[in-house]
């Protein structure tokens, strides 16, 4: 169950949220908002749960989740490669990885995903997403994304989105990008996963 949005809220409706009634249920606003009676459950998007500071209001439990699942980053890809060689045939080299996937439990909100960048400014590593399949080499099969390296506000809150990192030169012939591991950040309610991490690397023939 989870509580109203708006409009009126009184602690009997609190305290059954929390799952209590009859005489456990006198509670005081402070005891029901600082975690006395219960932990409050973070799961929940910041604005849908009390702050658990003073002066509390009813309206912080607005929309509040207690059996809401917490907010979880699962199945995360194993740590791989992209490399690639500099051509110097005045073109724009790239290199695309597999597809890859990642999962997300008890979600709210939006979801931003970000990519650490190469120490050479000329190169760029980017991804593309999809929520309903591989995006593809091209990054937009499955109404994907495109290429980009940092996206926020994906309409994304629980199972499985769909991967694919590019590693490009911005500009032809952009010199050598000595092995280096870049970290993959993904976000949603306040709660990130960083442990991906590519292996970037760009080399003259």
């Amino acid at each position: 169950m989870t509580l109203t949005s708006s409009g009126q809220i009184s602690i009997s409706d609190i305290n059954g949220e929390f799952g209590r009634s009859g005489t456990t249920a006198n509670s005081s606003l402070e005891d029901l908002s600082d975690g006395s009676v219960a932990t409050i459950n973070t799961g929940n998007a910041s604005a849908n749960r009390p702050d658990t500071n003073a002066p509390h209001a009813m309206t912080e439990f607005y929309s509040y989740d207690h059996d809401l699942a917490s907010t979880t980053w699962s199945n995360v890809p194993a740590d791989f490669n992209l490399h690639t060689l500099d051509g110097s045939d005045f073109s724009v080299d790239s290199v695309v990885s597999g597809a890859k996937t990642i999962t997300l439990t008890g979600g709210s909100g939006t979801t931003s995903v970000s990519c650490q960048q190469p120490s050479n400014g000329n190169i760029e590593l980017k991804f593309a997403y999809s929520t309903s399949g591989d995006p593809g080499v091209n990054g937009t099969g499955n109404s994907g994304s495109g290429y980009g390296n940092t996206v926020s506000g994906i309409s994304y809150t629980s199972g499985t989105l769909y991967l694919r990192f590019k590693l490009a030169e911005v500009k032809a012939d952009s010199g050598n990008l000595n092995a280096e591991n870049r970290t993959i950040t993904f976000t949603n309610n306040s709660v990130s996963n960083t442990d991906l991490q590519i292996n970037c690397r760009l080399s003259g023939l």
